[in-house]
């Protein structure tokens, strides 16, 4: 069973809260999240048994929970309160529902719905908390992190990055998190925000994953993995590393154990590497 404080993490990354506007009708709450469907089994069925809604194929491989009315509405008053970057718009819908009208024409119709996209891309105007809790950040980061392990030039050791991808005006998760354990923000093009994390730093390593790697659900074997490797005390047996993530990545939606695969990957690196020396060559002493 999914925490609510997950599921509201899950939901700042990946879910869609609205309003529907009908003429002849009040507005109504609207919820709607789609995953590939090979995680809809440990993501969308414990919503949906949590919520109600209706789990259906939207595009090629994907599967989308949608619920509106009293199911929504269920899920909004119960978890607005864990979300970080929803939070706001959660409330703000619930209330203007409440206090809204029949929409009987054209024209009401327009401005209801320029109200619920005033809202949305507000986003969060009131304070965020000082930390992420664990379990908002494990359903967060499965939502929109991802973690990889690059090997670059000719040294063979692995840098490993934890990086999570913020739609323009939603970036208070990605700088709540920055605040609580570092990294770097970049803002793209489009207005979207990526927040990065460098783990090659074994302390760093354990102080980020530590933290909440017991409650993530999708990336948890790879979480499990680069904290083995942390603890053996470096990332130098690059190559076998950046090799093991493909494959955890790859296998993620169907391990029944990932703390037991991550360990037995760990057993496989090579701890004993000696560091390389970094630096350029000394010049050799002329004889003349």
């Amino acid at each position: 069973m999914l925490s609510e404080k997950y599921m509201a993490g899950f939901i700042d990354a990946d879910g869609c809260l609205g309003v529907r506007c009908r003429i002849g009708a009040r507005p109504d709450l609207i919820f709607e999240i789609a995953q590939h469907e090979k995680f809809a089994f440990v993501t969308l069925k414990p919503m949906m048994d949590e919520f109600g809604g209706q789990v259906r194929t939207v595009l090629e491989k994907y599967k989308s929970l949608s619920m509106r009315c009293g199911p929504a509405r269920k899920l909004f008053e119960r978890l607005a309160k864990y979300m970080v970057i929803k939070h706001d718009i959660a409330l703000q819908y619930m209330d203007f529902v409440d206090h809204a009208e029949v929409i009987d024409n054209k024209q009401q119709l327009d401005l209801y719905r320029n109200i619920v996209k005033e809202i949305r891309k507000k986003g969060r105007t009131s304070p965020v908390p000082n930390y992420p809790s664990r379990k908002w950040l494990a359903g967060y980061f499965d939502g929109d992190g991802s973690f990889s392990a690059s090997v670059k030039g000719d040294r063979s050791y692995s840098y490993p990055v934890a990086e999570i991808l913020s739609a323009p005006h939603y970036s208070s998760g990605i700088e709540l998190i920055q605040k609580a354990f570092g990294g770097v923000i970049y803002t793209g093009k489009d207005g979207s925000k990526t927040w990065k994390l460098a783990l090659t730093d074994p302390s760093k390593c354990i102080f980020f994953l530590d933290f909440f790697a017991k409650h993530l659900v999708e990336k948890k074997a790879q979480a499990y993995f680069l904290l083995g490797c942390a603890h053996g005390g470096n990332f130098r047996d690059g190559k076998n590393i950046r090799e093991k993530m493909l494959t955890l990545h790859a296998q993620q939606h169907r391990l029944s154990n990932p703390e037991q695969v991550a360990a037995d990957y760990v057993k496989e690196i090579n701890f004993n590497i000696p560091k390389q020396k970094v630096g350029r060559p000394a010049k050799r002493q002329s004889n003349s």
